[in-house]
């Protein structure tokens, strides 16, 4: 791998331009501070004609990742909760993620796309601790990941989660000098499963309580609803189309973002049609289209806010079935930010 530190603007990990781009120059920073109970590290930054790229390397202590894999080695069985998938993934060493924007010479610069890798020094070819930020870049070559090691010197006992950012310049030219670089990291909210609960009719409430400040939940509305045909188009598959629409309010009324309502169960899945006689060999269903409406298998649905006598009502939608359930049972769920953006001198 001996042209991987040809980093380029629109490149990811491996020394490859994407649109035939010169590489960027170096600059060393040699930057460790500690961000949200973690090591981090910024090793060097590139310099090329359409924006600076950023390595940012977080630490994970090898008897940490030990302790991880050991408590998770159950997550292997088939019958594991998504609930249980969520606190894993929360707990995950190798796994922190947050929004990046550098200050140079004053000037503050967002990132336009960010690639992510994980070295694992127990399980190197471990898909579930990769930290990806790209959903098209899934990079467990573990010559690549080696080659970073070796490269800025790190321990190889060590885990390390490997994030590459690109920040356009602001102006038409790469700057003529960089007098001054600063790192800030803010944090993503986690999700955080609450209590769950039932409604049956409008008026129903449900009480819970965040951080010791209680509130309640009123449902407005509870609307079974179908979707349209043309919704979802797939000639070899019968797709779930049947949900219920709930309006609620929370009282008092929470910090934005705070607090939302999912269905705890997950989406009926696709039923593959009958295969056509010109076409008996046609595969088993195991690339079904993924359907995000609802459930707790994704973002739950659509989120719509309206203003009723100075009170937020909310939208939320139950999984996707084929035939209406007997009974939905919700769940809150928290978005917290458990740590503070930090800003970092690099240069």
């Amino acid at each position: 791998m001996k042209d991987v530190w040809k980093v380029y603007f629109n490149g990811s990990f491996g020394g490859k331009s994407p649109d035939g781009s010169h590489p960027g120059q170096v600059l060393k920073l040699n930057q460790k501070f500690r961000f949200a109970g973690r090591d981090w590290y910024v090793p060097a930054a590139y310099l090329t004609a359409k924006g600076l790229v950023l390595d940012i390397l977080m630490r994970a202590d090898k008897a940490v990742l030990e302790d991880f894999c050991k408590k998770w080695e159950h997550l292997e069985d088939e019958d594991v909760p998504n609930d249980v998938f969520e606190q894993a993934e929360r707990e995950n060493p190798l796994v922190f993620e947050f929004s990046p924007q550098i200050e140079l010479n004053g000037q503050t610069l967002p990132f336009s796309q960010g690639h992510g890798l994980s070295y694992h020094p127990l399980f190197q070819n471990a898909a579930a601790c990769e930290p990806a930020l790209d959903e098209d870049e899934s990079d467990f070559d573990t010559p690549t990941e080696r080659a970073i090691i070796d490269h800025y010197g790190l321990n190889p006992e060590d885990g390390w989660a490997i994030h590459r950012y690109s920040f356009p310049w602001k102006t038409k030219r790469r700057p003529k000098s960089i007098s001054s670089l600063a790192l800030t990291l803010t944090p993503q909210p986690v999700r955080v499963p609450g209590a769950e609960f039932e409604v049956q009719k409008p008026g129903d409430i449900f009480a819970f309580s965040h951080n010791g400040i209680p509130y309640t939940l009123t449902a407005q509305n509870l609307e079974p609803q179908t979707l349209p045909k043309n919704t979802f188009s797939d000639a070899r598959f019968d797709l779930p189309n049947r949900f219920t629409a709930m309006t609620y309010t929370v009282s008092p009324a929470p910090p934005k973002d705070l607090i939302s309502v999912e269905d705890c169960m997950q989406n009926d899945p696709p039923v593959e049609r009958e295969a056509p006689k010109d076409y008996p060999s046609m595969p088993e269903a195991q690339n079904a289209a993924v359907i995000v409406i609802g459930g707790a298998d994704g973002p739950t649905a659509l989120f719509v806010t309206a203003k009723s006598e100075d009170k937020a009502v909310l939208t939320t939608c139950s999984a996707l079935h084929f035939a209406p359930p007997k009974k939905i049972t919700w769940r809150i769920v928290f978005h917290e930010t458990p740590f503070a953006p930090e800003r970092f001198r690099l240069l």
